[in-house]
Formats: C-alpha cells, sequence, structure tokens
C-alpha cells in the first residue's frame, strides 16, 4: 500500500481541529448539573441499564463533557460498592475501564495523571478478565485502550532525535494491541456474535488510522501558502526523515500497519449485523474506498511518468513498466469506485463527487479517446452536474476542468 501523506484537504481539516481544540480549552462557565435522556424502555430500577445509557450518552456526544465522564465512574464505583454478590457481568468492567481511560483526554498536560488514568483502566481491564477470561467486550476495550495510550503516553514525550528505548518501543506496543483486536474478533466471528461489529468498536480501527497519519506526519511541519491560498485551506507539508534508531522509524518504512488496517476493515465490513445502520455501513465503505485510492497513487504515478513524461527515460520504475503499473492502477481504482458506490448518500452530494473523480481517474488509465475513456468520463460527468446543481455551483471548477480536457 501506498505512504500515507497530509493532502491539502486534511490539512485544512487538522488546522480546523486544531482551532476548535484551543477553543474548546478556553475557560467556559461548567454546568454542575448532569442530565441523560433514557430510553423509556430501561427499567428506572436497572441499574446496568442506566449505566449503558450514560455510556451510550458520552459515546455519541462531541465527548467535550469531563462531567458525563465522572458520572461514569461514580456510577461503576457505587455499583461495585454494592456489588456484594459478585454478579456484575463483563460488560459493566469493559465500560469502567473505558470511562477511565477516557478520562486522559481531558488531563493531556499532566503525564503523570494520564499514565495512572491508563494504569488504573487495564487493571480493571485484568480484573474482569480474571473473571470472564475470553469475553469479547473487555478484549476490545483493551486493544482501543493500548492504541490510545500510544500517542498520549509516548508520542507526546517523542523529539525528532528521539532513540528506541523498551520504554518507548511503539511497533511493540502496537503489536500487542493489535493481537488483542484479533482474538476479540475472531471470537465474535466464530461465536456468531456479530453485534460486536457495532460504531463505538469501529472507533478502534479509527484511533489506529489516526495513529498511523499522526506517525508518518510526526516532526513535519505545515507550511502555510499566500493568504489567498490559505482562504482555500491549501497548504504543505515539509518532510523529515526520522534516524533508523527513532522509535516510530519502523512503523513509517513499513506497509505492514496499514495493510492490517485495511485487512481488518474489510473483515469488519463482511462481519457487520444485517440491521446495522445505513450511516455505519456508509462510513466503513467511503473509508474503504479512499484507501484503495490512495494505494493507486503510486502505480498510477509511475504510469503517467513512464507513458506520458517526455524527460523520464526509465521503461521500469519500482519494479513495475508502463503495463504492469497500469493494469494495477485500474484495479484498484475499480475496487475503490465499487466501495465509493456503497458509500452514496443521497444527502451528500460529497459522496457523489468522491465517485465522480475517482471515474476521472480511472478514465485517465484509459488510452485517449478510447471507448472506456469516454465512458468513464461521461458518468462521472453526469454525477458532476447533479452534485453541482444540488450545492449551487460548489463543483463548477472540477465540471468544467472535465469538460475542458
Amino acid at each position: 500500500m501506498a505512504k500515507r501523506h497530509l493532502g491539502l484537504g486534511k490539512a485544512a481539516k487538522e488546522k480546523a481541529k486544531k482551532q476548535k481544540v484551543e477553543e474548546a480549552a478556553e475557560p467556559k462557565e461548567a454546568s454542575n448539573e448532569l442530565t441523560v435522556e433514557l430510553n423509556e424502555e430501561i427499567d428506572a430500577n436497572d441499574d446496568f441499564g442506566q449505566l449503558k445509557a450514560l455510556w451510550k450518552t458520552y459515546e455519541e456526544s462531541s465527548k467535550e463533557n469531563e462531567l458525563v465522564v465522572n458520572g461514569i465512574i461514580h456510577e461503576c464505583d457505587r455499583m461495585l460498592r454494592n456489588d456484594t454478590e459478585g454478579k456484575l457481568n463483563d460488560e459493566f468492567h469493559s465500560i469502567y475501564a473505558k470511562a477511565l481511560s477516557s478520562l486522559s483526554i481531558y488531563k493531556t498536560e499532566d503525564k503523570e495523571q494520564v499514565k495512572q488514568f491508563f494504569e488504573a483502566s487495564l487493571e480493571r481491564i485484568e480484573l474482569g478478565l480474571e473473571k470472564y477470561a475470553e469475553s469479547i467486550s473487555l478484549l476490545f476495550a483493551k486493544s482501543k485502550i493500548l492504541i490510545d495510550r500510544i500517542p498520549l503516553l509516548i508520542i507526546s514525550q517523542l523529539t525528532n532525535d528521539s532513540k528506541l528505548t523498551k520504554e518507548n518501543n511503539v511497533s511493540k506496543l502496537l503489536d500487542e494491541a493489535l493481537e488483542i483486536y484479533e482474538g476479540a474478533e475472531k471470537q465474535a466471528i466464530d461465536k456468531k456474535q456479530f453485534e460486536y461489529f457495532n460504531r463505538e468498536n469501529l472507533e478502534i480501527l479509527q484511533a489506529l488510522d489516526d495513529l498511523l497519519d499522526m506517525i508518518d506526519n510526526f516532526g513535519k511541519e505545515i507550511m502555510e501558502g499566500e493568504e489567498s491560498d490559505e482562504e482555500d485551506g491549501e497548504a504543505e507539508m515539509v518532510s523529515n526523515t526520522l534516524n533508523e534508531k527513532h522509535p516510530l522509524n519502523k512503523i513509517r518504512q513499513s506497509d505492514k500497519y496499514n495493510q492490517w488496517w485495511r485487512d481488518h476493515i474489510l473483515i469488519f465490513y463482511q462481519n457487520l449485523p444485517k440491521e446495522t445502520d445505513e450511516k455505519l455501513v456508509i462510513d466503513i465503505c467511503g473509508r474503504i474506498g479512499q484507501s484503495y485510492l490512495l494505494e493507486a497513487e503510486l502505480p498510477m504515478n509511475i504510469y503517467t511518468t513512464i507513458k506520458y513524461d517526455e524527460d523520464n527515460e526509465l521503461q521500469e520504475i519500482e519494479g513495475m513498466d508502463e503495463k504492469s503499473s497500469q493494469l494495477k492502477s485500474q484495479e484498484l481504482i475499480k475496487l475503490a469506485i465499487e466501495y465509493l458506490r456503497k458509500a452514496h448518500d443521497s444527502k451528500e452530494p460529497d459522496s457523489w463527487v468522491n465517485i465522480a473523480e475517482a471515474l476521472i481517474s480511472l478514465g485517465n488509465l484509459y488510452e485517449i479517446d478510447s471507448k472506456e475513456q469516454e465512458e468513464n468520463y461521461q458518468e462521472a460527468e453526469k454525477i458532476l452536474q447533479k452534485a453541482n446543481n444540488a450545492t449551487n455551483g460548489k463543483y463548477e471548477d472540477i465540471l468544467e476542468n472535465l469538460l475542458n480536457n
């Protein structure tokens, strides 16, 4: 798979995200009251049912309110004190552990406190596993916690000059987390407990994806363009090379983890319950489609260089010639289009445009004015016209570029 890179859109998104975080960090008048709407079907005397409602509320929120997490932890403490017969199930321990680890995102400046939160959460996981050794819920939770602690406890302490030590061996820590995930995944499939393939557990794969982006861009600086470029969200990454003994170098130089992510999000998709929310399906398929597009970039660049670059004298680049790079690119983009079509959202024109842009890329891989090229361009044009009409001209530039070329 191709190496990750911070695209212009992603750079702008990260910039906006940073601004949002900074704004959220500003002092605000806090409310001392916590109100959670419970499902009418939940018994008011069902403590565990109410705990699940609290956790669901937090998971589906913007996660900006530490008060919700504290409320969950206080409720877990109370239930634990009252559990004289040891009847609390594995899901209770899972929620308790995840809530403890969630506190870390509100205390990122206090590394010792963050460390204590993760230690407490993993201790709760182990206490749960002592009683429920094969709990799928606990294994998924442990995997998520182990991934989450890497950026907050390890990467946050690194510099460009850091050297690999026993304590900062990120690849080893990540391997441990992914091995545990695989165990939970296998059990869920073997036991046909497909309900575990849900949005909350998809966050484990998203956390891995975010972590890999962080590693790939570690130490790089975003160079802003001219003022007009900034308004368009354009930015440029200044690359840096890590020393061979840097804790992140092994991961950055390998496709192992990118491929692992792809393999397991495909498994996740293939095992979604039949009643899965359509938005979750769209989200997953969109991610898969974009990953195939990213992988196609290298063979596409090789193909266009060999075929069209007059200054190039090479007939083979990175083991691929014109024909093999063309076929590989076509294969990957066709797969991307397959999943992007499944990610089509009738209410989101951006999802239509993703398909159109992939069709244009596919058309570019055929001979000029060939039947295949024209078919892909024509379908892309229809999609872009529809999206442009629905958004009052948002995609006019893309459409004009296609029509003019």
